[in-house]
């Protein structure tokens, strides 16, 4: 993993991190979720179910790392729910805060032919 590829992702808009999943635990100050949530969960409230920890680790830390694990494990029309996400850094009303970098794993080196297109075409990887 290289850390200082990832970290030059901060403050930039459209743009996400793709790692391999063993290696994300090594990143400091880390909200997880993984990619294969429903929809009921993710699209449930008012703001999406990760945004208050987001917003937590983003106000005590110079960067957090949003971490949306096995992104290589779900359909690429499922992937695509989170293009918004990585492009406009809003998911359902909800934006990002600046100096949060979002990250994607995936298992490993052949498992990049499993990223949608639309996502990989924003994405940055780093191992």
């Amino acid at each position: 993993m290289n850390k200082a590829l990832i970290d030059l992702q901060r403050n930039s808009k459209a743009t996400c991190v793709i790692v391999r999943t063993d290696e994300y635990k090594k990143l400091p100050s880390v909200i997880s979720m993984k990619a294969g949530v429903s929809d009921s969960f993710l699209f449930a409230g008012v703001k999406p179910p990760f945004a208050d920890k987001v917003e937590a680790k983003s106000k005590t830390n110079e960067l957090c790392y949003f971490v949306i694990t096995g992104i290589d494990e779900i359909s690429t029309e499922r992937q695509d729910r989170y293009v918004a996400l990585v492009k406009d850094r809003e998911f359902n009303g909800y934006f990002l805060p600046e100096n949060c970098i979002i990250v994607f794993t995936v298992k490993d080196n052949l498992a990049l032919k499993n990223v949608s297109p639309q996502l990989y075409h924003f994405a940055v990887v780093a191992f």
